[in-house]
């Protein structure tokens, strides 16, 4: 009996060794990460770092927030030297180079592969009326100065030649239930949020509803969208003008009314422009928003859910209130992961590492999903910090559960633990985007410290 547990244990600590992402095998396995380098022409050799070993050495690196490359590659090889005896050098070039081998591609699927499976676990009581609803917003991120990254994502206008850091756009689609990130857009300042939304069309199934601000209310937009099957709610554009006199009523601030086709935007061919319908019917809904010490405002939405029974005025309003989630879900990567600045040099290894951070953030997200189901809660009632903080803390101890059983008993500790860290219900909270602490009094750098490619002066002996 002894010796059939031993052995055993020797073969759960291997399975340890080739996978150090053994705890989330049931999300993220070591078989769907080859599959997916194999489906992307990926061949390597047996090395230390294999694609799964880089991967998850990566996500390490993301997850424990400031860490470098030597930081990273020493955990990981202290991790094999436990599980294997693994005797190897700390440098981290080879890590850095197993980093540039891995395709492109390869964390932009996975990453919607486990959107996907964590969508799949949301029974129809946790949808909206049914509807699976995603939330659109844009936002930016920064990274190094290098003439790579500023060839292919040039920093604004506005600031003076070496004295600003390349900026990229970034728009993203998120579940409303979940939070996870189901596809992301990325390009230069120079393209539009809405230009940037229109290559996410295609991730976009049949019956969802779309929800985002007054930027993506459009005409042609909202009729591309209905083509494809998918609805809208959006916040009027401010140069739209609307009279609540006009149309069919379906309620106080509720009307039906037509719209006709406007002049073809410069981005549509006029092909494309001509196989718009000329008119299209939409639904206004008016309501009024109070926040405590803000001025009460008066919001007008844009919808195609055009049945005021099945979708009452009430509820759209709740819905679009809801859409402030996006925000706090760019707000987990950006500020809580730290993916406002991207570290590494080139546009290549940019992407890598975005995607990559999104990878990370769809990983905790099914975590706190799976803690929040055992608990009977919400999941976005959990703080999404406290499990990034739990996952790491335990991570390095995977190695003492040797056996499959106890490793179950450790996932579930996991699960516990991140259920504990909830975040009050605070409804119509304000939360103005103010700073507190003081930033130090220097003065902005206006020109560069030197001239391009002018050696730095050598110090007196």
């Amino acid at each position: 009996m002894q010796r059939e547990v031993g052995r055993r244990v020797a073969e759960f600590r291997e399975k340890l060794a080739e996978n150090p992402g053994a705890m989330f095998h049931g999300v993220l396995s070591e078989e769907e990460i080859n599959e997916e380098c194999l489906w992307l022409g990926h061949v390597w050799r047996e090395r230390i770092f294999t694609p799964l070993v880089t991967l998850w050495t990566f996500l390490n690196q993301v997850l424990e927030i400031g860490s470098s490359c030597g930081e990273a590659v020493g955990r990981m090889l202290s991790y094999l030297s436990v599980t294997t005896g693994l005797d190897a050098s700390h440098d981290p070039s080879a890590y850095s180079k197993a980093r540039k081998r891995l395709p492109e591609d390869l964390a932009p699927r996975l990453a919607r592969r486990v959107a996907e499976k964590l969508a799949s676990k949301v029974g129809a009581k946790h949808l909206w009326h049914g509807r699976r609803v995603k939330l659109v917003d844009g936002s930016s991120v920064a990274m190094w100065d290098t003439p790579q990254n500023q060839a292919a994502y040039p920093q604004p206008k506005g600031q003076s030649p070496g004295c600003g850091f390349p900026v990229a756009r970034i728009v993203g689609l998120f579940d409303l239930t979940t939070g996870a990130l189901t596809d992301l857009a990325m390009g230069p300042l120079s393209e539009g949020e809405t230009r940037l939304f229109r290559t996410l069309w295609s991730s976009h199934k049949s019956g969802e509803v779309v929800v985002g601000d007054r930027y993506y209310c459009s005409y042609a937009d909202i009729a591309l969208l209905r083509s494809r099957g998918a609805d809208v709610v959006f916040r009027l554009h401010q140069n739209r003008k609307v009279d609540f006199r006009e149309g069919e009523s379906l309620g106080r601030d509720d009307r039906r009314v037509e719209w006709t086709k406007e002049a073809r935007p410069k981005w549509m061919s006029p092909e494309e422009f001509d196989a718009l319908p000329e008119t299209q019917t939409v639904r206004l809904v008016r309501f009024r928003c109070r926040v405590p010490g803000w001025r009460v405002k008066t919001i007008t939405l844009v919808t195609t859910l055009l049945d005021p029974k099945k979708y009452p005025a009430r509820a759209l309003a709740k819905l679009y209130h809801r859409r402030w989630e996006v925000e706090t879900d760019l707000d987990c990567l950006k500020t809580t992961m730290k993916m406002e600045f991207l570290r590494t040099r080139t546009p290549e290894m940019i992407r890598r590492e975005l995607w990559v951070h999104l990878l990370a953030y769809n990983l905790v997200r099914t975590l706190m999903w799976d803690a929040a189901k055992r608990r009977r809660i919400e999941p976005l009632r959990l703080s999404f910090k406290g499990a990034i903080h739990e996952m790491v803390a335990v991570w390095p101890f995977t190695v003492a559960a040797a056996r499959q059983r106890d490793l179950r008993k450790f996932y579930d500790s996991l699960l516990r633990n991140v259920a504990s860290h909830r975040i009050p219900h605070r409804p119509g909270r304000s939360e103005p985007r103010v700073r507190k602490r003081r930033p130090k009094n220097y003065r902005l750098m206006t020109r560069p410290r030197r001239p391009n490619n002018a050696p730095a002066k050598k110090e007196a002996p």
